[in-house]
């Protein structure tokens, strides 16, 4: 099934911490706050600096900052910097890999879906992302429900 790898899942994670921080982050710190790997999260921020996401800048005060604002960074962009490109179906670039496209039953619907994806990760900032990951402060006025009454 469509999956993203762990290295996107945790660019995502790291993406979102830079974003949410007001200064240069380091990657031991980010890799304490997560319990992840320290060479696993340099590696990732590595290629992110690389692909133009992040900057980094070195010395005392220095770390890693998004390189451009939250809103400005969409989710394809971060999917492309760290994984292959996203095909539901071999046929949606190259119909000829399919031995039957000419009859294929399932090639529209798929190639639909695959463009209802690819639409919404091309939608989706890394603002939103973080936006999303704030918690929720519910009160207990925020719900609608029924007391039980037991006797």
């Amino acid at each position: 099934m469509l999956k993203l790898s762990k290295k996107t899942d945790y660019a995502i994670i790291l993406l979102t911490h830079l974003g949410e921080a007001e200064a240069p982050v380091s990657a031991q710190e980010v890799a304490t706050h997560y319990k992840l790997p320290y060479p696993m999260v340099a590696n990732i921020l590595k290629q992110l600096v690389s692909s133009g996401l992040i900057e980094s800048t070195r010395g005392q005060r220095g770390g890693y900052v998004l390189a451009r604002s939250a809103d400005e960074i969409n989710l394809f962009e971060i999917i492309q910097s760290t994984d292959t490109a996203f095909e539901l179906v071999e046929c949606v670039h190259d119909e000829d890999l399919c031995k039957v496209h000419q009859c294929c039953p399932t090639r529209r619907p798929l190639l639909a879906l695959h463009y209802k994806i690819q639409q919404f990760v091309e939608e989706t900032t890394l603002s939103a992302i973080i936006r999303d990951a704030q918690p929720i402060n519910l009160t207990v006025k925020d719900f609608s429900y029924e007391t039980a009454h037991l006797s």
